[in-house]
């Protein structure tokens, strides 16, 4: 009898069991899915909803203000291409793109060899200071840059001045005010990509360069063919980065020094998308460009992510 018993509660035992693991098996896989909750809701309600958004409000003509908004399908994309603004903003902005890939590259990944090469307090005190650019407000270094190339009483122009250089318009003329922009861009790329570059230095081994230096090698010998070429890497990475934020970090210089000017020569296309919208308040042209843009930065992650592959593979 007891053997019955204990066999009968161990069949009841196992039958709860399997009417449970259902219920587990559900609430397993459902655990995850409710941490990730938060994200998830957090990127539709502020990435996906917006491009969505974006998207429909690009084939509309709505002046921001009326309640009115009529469709006119590719209209505002076909006017972005006719007119001259937009393409002329779009090779304005891949300029400032090459303008500023030697800041982005080589000159951070020179200095940040340089401190490398000199640990110590002193190294630290000069990557704190160059990493200034990066934690100052774009706007107040911008207001700044404005008294510094005052063509009046700019200390640009006074120091010019004083050892007999011609001193220069350099926001107002056409020809210095794209170059300038670019430079005063410059400065955060070179203050964040130091600091990119000093973490990829930090994981490469010390010993095959000590190894180099007992063979004989020069300082130049191993930064050129032992140093640069483990780079590679980070440096295809921040001059991709380059490419995508060269125009949106630009944009605060041009808003607040030049407004475009002079004769569009500092527009790009993320101040082109802002005059459309909020200058002219022509949102559907303003959201057809804002999709241009994340169409082109879209097929410039798929280049990048394909040549990444094919590296490894090789």
């Amino acid at each position: 009898m007891i053997t019955l018993e204990a066999g009968a509660s161990t069949l009841e035992a196992r039958g709860h069991a399997t009417k449970r693991a259902p219920a587990a098996v559900v609430r397993a896989r459902l655990t995850p899915w409710a941490y990730q909750a938060p994200l998830l809701i957090a990127l539709v309600v502020w990435v996906y909803g917006p491009l969505v958004f974006t998207a429909v409000l690009s084939v509309l003509d709505w002046d921001l203000t009326s309640p009115d908004k009529t469709f006119v399908g590719v209209d505002n994309y076909r006017q972005l291409v006719e007119e001259p603004e937009f393409p002329r903003a779009l090779a304005k902005t891949g300029l400032y793109v090459l303008a500023l890939l030697p800041f982005a590259t080589v000159i951070p990944m020179a200095l940040a060899i340089m401190l490398w090469k000199r640990p110590g307090r002193a190294s630290d005190r000069y990557r704190s200071l160059l990493f200034m650019p990066v934690v100052l407000a774009p706007v107040a270094t911008a207001v700044t840059w404005r008294f510094i190339l005052d063509p009046l009483g700019g200390v640009v122009n006074s120091t010019f001045g004083a050892v007999g250089l011609p001193e220069q318009d350099w926001l107002g003329d056409p020809d210095t005010a794209i170059w300038a922009i670019s430079l005063i861009t410059a400065s955060r790329f070179v203050a964040l990509n130091i600091l990119l570059y000093g973490a990829a230095l930090v994981a490469l081994d010390r010993r095959a360069f000590d190894a180099a230096r007992i063979d004989g090698a020069t300082e130049w010998e191993i930064t050129r063919h032992l140093v640069v070429p483990q780079l590679v890497g980070t440096t295809a990475l921040l001059a991709f980065l380059c490419a995508v934020f060269a125009g949106q970090w630009t944009f605060t210089n041009i808003a607040v020094l030049t407004q475009g000017g002079p004769e569009n020569s500092t527009d790009n296309v993320y101040y082109r998308l802002y005059a459309y919208a909020f200058t002219f308040f022509d949102a559907g042209t303003g959201a057809a460009a804002a999709v241009l843009i994340v169409v082109v930065l879209t097929a410039l992650f798929g280049l990048s992510t394909l040549v990444r592959r094919r590296r490894v593979t090789s």
